[in-house]
């Protein structure tokens, strides 16, 4: 009956049942046949085969990308790039700042010396624009009330060189009732744009409002003070063995100029005093064309008052200890400051 039975099976499972050994073989040889004709059929590479997946995806396994690890991948080559112009746009500048606070003597007597052709003035009146001209019916007409002051914006500029940055800063010095103030270098890439802010904030009560039982104020904080937008690039060297810049600032002035008192109504039986700041904003554009070693004066016409303190004593009863108070006299006077900026630009050369 065993005899029977083993005659019906096929002639290769005999043998592997009679034979344990040559089993085992058999199988790795016909795994490693069937793992081999799946190669060449697909067309994979026989080595390095790597999936990379993520398993956060729920894409089906078509969308699977496959990376061999026996070819590298090459880097892709910049396309019309010459080399000096991707040298030039990764270039480094240095802006160095300087703020001058001038009175008006001192401001006169810089512009006499650099003489009229080397002085450029603009002017600028923005357009008028009435509130609710554009309104056509009444659900357009605006709910928000405004008060706006425009008036005519100018700019003085000129290109300087060295010996004229020397006259102006040594004018500034020996006036009593001017300021130098240096800001620190500003670094930026080529054709990019960096901002310089000197800004405080003032508050100013603008309205009150009805909190449970009580009426509080309501603070409003209006930013005063000076910020510099500076925009540098390389420019064009037109054959001309030094360097070549392109620079554009943008100054804007934030002053209140004065604050009115006014009262609110409708919080109570009395009015409550409310503060009306009149904030002036001056925003003065220019823009040059300068060569290596020279500077950019920029004057946006804006003035501000500063007080200055001086003191005189009686020579050697002034130095005297305890009494010498009595034989000093010390007087405040306030002068209108004029704003004169100069930009000095260089390149950064790569180490």
């Amino acid at each position: 009956m065993q005899e029977e039975s083993q005659a019906g099976l096929p002639r290769l499972f005999l043998h592997q049942v009679v034979n344990p050994q040559f089993n085992v073989q058999s199988l790795i040889m016909q795994r490693m046949l069937v793992a081999c004709l799946y190669t060449l059929a697909t067309g994979l590479p026989v080595l390095g085969q790597l999936t990379i997946t993520n398993p956060d995806e729920t894409s089906p396994p078509s969308n699977v990308r496959q990376v061999s690890l026996s070819t590298a991948t090459p880097a892709s080559p910049l396309v019309n790039t010459p080399a000096s112009a991707q040298r030039i746009k990764s270039q480094q500048l240095r802006i160095r700042v300087q703020f001058l606070e001038v009175d008006q003597i001192t401001r006169e007597a810089i512009y006499a010396g650099l003489g009229a052709d080397a002085l450029r003035t603009s002017t600028y009146l923005p357009p008028t624009k009435s509130p609710g001209s554009d309104s056509e019916t009444l659900a357009d007409f605006p709910t928000e009330s405004d008060a706006v002051t425009r008036t005519t914006a100018l700019v003085t500029q000129a290109v300087l060189n060295t010996a004229e940055v020397a006259g102006i800063l040594k004018m500034t010095e020996s006036s009593n009732s001017s300021i130098i103030a240096d800001a620190p270098n500003l670094l930026l890439l080529n054709d990019s744009k960096i901002e310089l802010t000197d800004m405080i904030q003032r508050p100013f009560v603008v309205n009150h409002e009805k909190q449970g039982d009580e009426i509080k104020p309501v603070l409003q904080h209006i930013d005063e003070g000076t910020r510099l937008g500076i925009i540098a690039k390389l420019g064009p060297s037109a054959g001309s063995s030094m360097e070549q810049f392109q620079i554009g600032c943008e100054i804007v002035s934030r002053r209140v100029i004065e604050t009115r008192t006014d009262f609110l109504f409708g919080h109570g039986t009395k009015p409550l005093k409310i503060q009306i700041p009149q904030l002036q904003v001056t925003t003065a554009r220019a823009t040059a064309n300068l060569t290596s070693g020279q500077t950019l004066l920029v004057d946006p016409h804006v003035t501000s008052t500063r007080s200055f303190r001086s003191e005189t004593s009686v020579p050697f009863f002034g130095k005297l200890p305890y009494v010498g108070r009595s034989f000093k006299n010390v007087a405040v006077t306030t002068h209108d400051q004029h704003l004169v900026i100069l930009l000095h630009p260089e390149s950064v050369q790569d180490k």
